[in-house]
């Protein structure tokens, strides 16, 4: 379980950085392509599996910002001072909803996966992904503040 809150917090720490311009000048969709090639790249996909497996995965990372969006909106309201325990409750029951939520939507999804990639490529791609977030990580802790 413990991965998992890793996982989700590196996807939208991801979403973060690539939704504006990060460090190196990348724009949203040059994030996402070089993304889109390492994926491919470490989980070996054919371009013809990459055509029909990227629009799903894409479709997908969509819904589950969305899910995201409306925790952390909820969450902002516990910056003010002045928020009481019944509404900080209501930010923590957010949170775990989210996570239901995108747990739901990662087991559809993998139905989805399934229908155009073998279950030993999408083990890849899940791997890739997390390695893939892990160096953007690296790098954005590696990178010099202004």
């Amino acid at each position: 379980m413990k991965r998992y809150y890793f996982v989700l917090f590196l996807t939208l720490l991801c979403f973060t950085v690539h939704a504006q311009k990060s460090k190196n000048n990348c724009s949203e969709e040059e994030f996402k392509a070089k993304k889109q090639a390492y994926i491919a790249e470490q989980a070996g996909l054919t371009e013809e599996e990459s055509a029909k497996f990227f629009p799903i995965y894409y479709e997908l990372q969509t819904l589950k910002k969305a899910v995201n969006g409306k925790a952390w909106k909820k969450a902002r309201v516990g910056k003010d001072p002045q928020t009481t325990e019944a509404q900080y409750e209501d930010i923590l029951n957010g949170f775990i909803d989210a996570e239901e939520q995108n747990c739901r939507l990662d087991k559809e999804y993998l139905k989805k996966y399934q229908s155009v990639l073998s279950n030993r490529k999408i083990y890849m791609v899940l791997r890739a992904e997390i390695k893939f977030n892990r160096n953007m990580l690296k790098i954005i802790q590696t990178s010099p503040k202004k």
